[in-house]
């Protein structure tokens, strides 16, 4: 696991929740993950039209995200590499990489950016995570 930088820096709900869910995302816990967002939350991964989501409207609510969950978290198939953390009010940006294995066997990586804003309770209220499908899917090897 390689998300030590955001942990080692100052502990706000924002990063604590940002950690979270890096982590449950590398256990594949899925349930655990959806447990860190507000009813009406929004996830944009990526954010903008892509293969999984040609609209570019993201997934609205709970419901919608545990769908998304179920259907991308697994257990060891995500690994993130974090470079630079940021905070700002109830909002934390994460800079890095993130790896991942496919179904299949091969294995991809993509440079990303995770914005993550919470709510006073510290749950997540947007997870927007820039990252490019197209790039992502010449690097798999």
């Amino acid at each position: 696991m390689s998300i030590d930088l955001v942990i080692q820096a100052p502990s706000t709900p924002a990063r604590r929740a940002s950690i979270e869910s890096m982590r449950l995302a590398m256990e594949g816990d899925a349930d655990g993950w959806l447990d860190l967002f507000a009813e009406t939350a929004i996830l944009q991964d990526p954010y903008g039209p892509s293969p999984m989501d040609p609209e570019g409207r993201g997934c609205i609510g709970k419901r919608e995200i545990g769908r998304f969950g179920a259907a991308f978290i697994k257990p060891d198939s995500i690994r993130f590499e974090i470079r630079q953390t940021i905070t700002s009010g109830n909002a934390c940006v994460n800079v890095g990489t993130i790896i991942a294995k496919r179904p299949g066997g091969g294995v991809s990586w993509n440079e990303l950016v995770n914005v993550y804003e919470v709510d006073e309770a510290g749950k997540i209220t947007l997870l927007r995570s820039y990252w490019d499908h197209e790039a992502n899917a010449k690097s798999a090897f």
